[in-house]
């Protein structure tokens, strides 16, 4: 651990971490920069291309990538060109003070990573090398190119998503590569933990594709559970590997809910769940003899016909339609009725919940001349804060000082 700023805030202030990466790094390095890591970004002359992803805000600097902004600020600059050996001794310089190192597969190619890790890990025995990669290493995939979307495919998220007699969609935000970056922090900080006990350094190989099982939830255990494969489905769909189909989303007023209320299983919850909504029902004066006629989350689901299913499916929906989502939700949460919103990002900045826990903070860039609200603080810490929120660094702009250090550091 470096040791020459005091541990005053951030649960890894006196960490450093040098960071050469595009989006899933960037992710990565942002995690440790939050909890109090130095994190200091090797970049090109000119800047990572990253500054220059899709979608971009303006500034006063002109237009910067939206998501480059929101994992970059705070960090530190440095430009080297990592293309030639010539620049070695001063990568292994960096590397000497460092704790933990971050790579992804957008900004290093394999060799890259092989000849730079060789150079730190020789500086420094006791360095965490962390890589992201397509599918990690040691097998045929290794070297096989990959986007967020190849790798959302070969999760299995994309069989997930979409309806079932039409091609599959993929989620609009690069999924796979964030959480990539958020898996990568926790490696490194085991693998870092690990060091602070042993004083043995490690080389962290994390696969995208491995990780994008982890944002499935129950659909990983659908065929452990049931012995059948879930099924592609929308807004209607064979729930849990269900033979049967019911709605799972719902249109209301101003917007959607997701909800099941019938079929798929669910136990005592579900159960519990539908009488509360059989109350709320009654209370409104809906009392359509299909809502009783089954147990419809008991054992005997499997047996109910469709057109039931279908039935009770449109009683439901006539009564949510009408409602807002914020007297559904409120209902639901009063009345443990198993329903949330389905959110655009403007209900998320929006969410009551989120500002009374203080979630958001704003970014102030007087250099961009950018405010902007971040969904900053992300965990709560007994001991230390989140660390605060400092404007994106320029390119190269803290070359000169680090190095600095570091050479004296050395010398």
């Amino acid at each position: 651990m470096n040791t020459d700023t005091v541990a005053s805030s951030g649960a890894l202030q006196g960490v450093r971490v040098l960071e050469i990466s595009s989006l899933s790094g960037a992710v990565c390095g942002r995690v440790l920069a939050d909890l109090g890591a130095e994190v200091i970004k090797i970049e090109p002359e000119g800047g990572e291309a990253a500054r220059q992803d899709l979608p971009r805000v303006p500034t006063r600097a002109g237009e910067i990538s939206a998501s480059w902004l929101a994992y970059n600020f705070g960090k530190k600059s440095v430009t080297l060109d990592l293309g030639t050996p010539a620049t070695d001794a001063q990568f292994a310089d960096l590397a000497k003070s460092a704790d933990i190192v971050i790579c992804d597969f957008q900004r290093l190619s394999l060799s890259e990573m092989d000849r730079l890790a060789a150079v730190a890990r020789a500086a420094n025995p006791k360095l965490i090398w962390t890589e992201i990669l397509p599918f990690g290493r040691g097998h045929a995939y290794e070297a096989m190119p990959a986007t967020d979307t190849t790798l959302q495919a070969l999760g299995g998220h994309l069989y997930q998503n979409g309806e079932a007699d039409r091609p599959p969609v993929r989620i609009g935000l690069p999924v796979g590569l964030s959480q990539a970056g958020a898996e990568a922090s926790n490696a490194a900080l085991m693998a870092y933990y690990h060091a602070l006990r042993t004083g043995e350094g490690q080389r962290v190989d994390v696969s995208v594709q491995e990780v994008v099982i982890w944002t499935l939830l129950n659909t990983t255990m659908a065929w452990q559970i049931l012995g059948l494969n879930e099924m592609r489905g929308g807004a209607i769909r064979k729930e849990r590997a269900n033979r049967f189909f019911t709605r799972l989303v719902w249109p209301c007023k101003d917007g959607y809910v997701v909800f099941g209320p019938v079929g798929g299983g669910g136990g005592s919850a579900r159960i519990k769940s539908y009488a509360a909504l059989l109350k709320w029902m009654e209370e409104d004066g809906v009392t359509d003899d299909i809502l009783t006629r089954h147990d419809w989350n008991g054992e005997g689901q499997f047996a109910i016909p469709q057109e039931d299913y279908d039935a009770v499916t449109a009683v439901i929906k006539a009564f949510i339609e009408p409602k807002t989502t914020d007297e559904l939700i409120s209902r639901a949460v009063r009345d443990r009725i198993l329903m949330a919103p389905i959110n655009s990002i403007k209900h998320i900045f929006e969410n009551v919940q989120f500002r009374d826990r203080g979630l958001f903070k704003t970014l102030h860039d007087e250099a961009l001349g950018v405010d902007v609200e971040l969904p900053a603080n992300w965990v709560r810490m007994s001991q230390t804060d989140v660390a605060r929120m400092g404007p994106v660094p320029q390119p190269g702009a803290d070359t000169e000082a680090v190095l600095a250090r570091i050479k004296e550091a050395t010398a």
